[in-house]
């Protein structure tokens, strides 16, 4: 049973490193929560840890055979990157209404609540699936191998608490975003993780087209 412990206690770690890496769910839990406040950024966590719990629980279940191909992929990473553009974009064009308005609530509602964007963010993010089909199809398939699927499904949660862990950081600083580094700087924090995302998403379109 210690080995299995061994296996969480490294899924945690796992789950929080991935978690602090700047990526769609965290410009979601920034822009919701200096949005609506701590209550919309669980939401987002919702969604997107819900997500991957179930995910890596169905991994853990014996399901690991069903990690998607090369050219699943390779879609994957076409619809994902643009998926990845829309978001960066429509981050993009909440900050410049917020800039031109003054406040952050006078912005029209996204046609996607906090919980479904957070579900969508894993979903459609072709670098998750990518994580699911190697790192985590990995350590899931050790934890299994020596602990039965009990230990699998531990190691789903474990990995689910160390993300979680690190998206409530984020939902923290986007709580308390304007004390911490004024409106300025939040501002600016959410320009740069938006432009990350642009980045990316048009790396991963372009990595998907060319196979």
């Amino acid at each position: 049973m210690s080995g299995a412990w061994d296996h969480a206690v490294a899924a945690a770690g796992l789950g929080f490193a991935l978690g602090i890496a700047p990526g769609p769910v965290q410009v979601l839990i920034l822009s919701e929560t200096a949005k609506g406040g701590f209550a919309r950024g669980l939401r987002v966590m919702l969604g997107a840890n819900g997500s991957l719990f179930v995910i890596v629980a169905a991994l853990a279940v014996g399901f690991s055979a069903a990690a998607p191909g090369p050219a699943l992929l390779r879609i994957l990473r076409v619809a994902g990157g643009l998926f990845l553009i829309y978001v960066a974009m429509d981050e993009l064009r909440a900050l410049r209404h917020e800039a031109r308005t003054r406040t952050e609530r006078a912005l029209p509602p996204s046609r996607l609540g906090p919980t479904a964007r957070g579900i969508v963010a894993v979903v459609a993010n072709p670098g998750a699936w990518v994580f699911f089909a190697t790192t985590a199809s990995t350590v899931v398939a050790q934890a299994t191998a020596q602990g039965g699927r009990a230990a699998g499904l531990l190691l789903a949660v474990a990995m689910t608490v160390g993300v979680s862990a690190a998206d409530l950081l984020s939902t923290l600083v986007g709580t308390g975003g304007h004390l911490l580094f004024g409106a300025r700087g939040l501002h600016l924090i959410r320009v740069g993780l938006a432009i990350v995302l642009l980045v990316l998403g048009a790396a991963f379109v372009v990595q998907g087209a060319r196979g």
